[in-house]
């Protein structure tokens, strides 16, 4: 009976380490993959420029522009959380808020930026907002404990 459970825990913790070691290089993995992400972003920005001096008004080049700089936004949020679980090896929850707060507030200056919110969306948007702005400050209010995994 003693050795049928040895072998269950060496299992276990074989498996586990395997595991850890597989997300270890995945998240390794996605440093350097999001950062070439967020230089070909920054790059399609640049190339943007040109559909400004295109396009037949300014208001219509800079909706590209402005909706290409808060994309930039979202993702250097997102570069966060990931940089932050790899040293951490913890996803931070108000990482997490901050990169759906950014994305939501892109998602209503486009819409009011190009006119295309009605009133109902927009109490929607500004309804989940709240919340999320709770979810922050709680997040915040009450860290987990140190020694505390969950």
């Amino acid at each position: 009976m003693w050795s049928v459970e040895r072998a269950s825990v060496a299992i276990d913790s074989s498996a586990t380490r395997l595991f850890r070691v597989v997300v270890y290089w995945i998240v390794k993995l996605l440093i350097p993959l999001s950062t070439i992400a967020l230089m070909m972003g920054v790059a399609r920005v640049f190339v943007d420029l040109a559909h400004i001096y295109r396009s037949p008004s300014i208001a219509e080049g800079f909706d590209t522009i402005v909706a290409d700089i808060l994309s930039m936004f979202v993702v250097i949020e997102l570069l966060k959380s990931v940089v932050e679980y790899f040293e951490v090896h913890r996803l931070k929850l108000t990482f997490v808020i901050d990169a759906a707060v950014v994305f939501l507030l892109r998602e209503v200056m486009i819409g009011v930026y190009r006119h295309t919110l009605d009133g109902v969306q927009l109490i929607g948007m500004a309804a989940l907002l709240l919340v999320l702005a709770a979810f922050r400050v709680a997040a915040v209010r009450f860290p987990p404990e140190a020694g505390h995994a969950g």
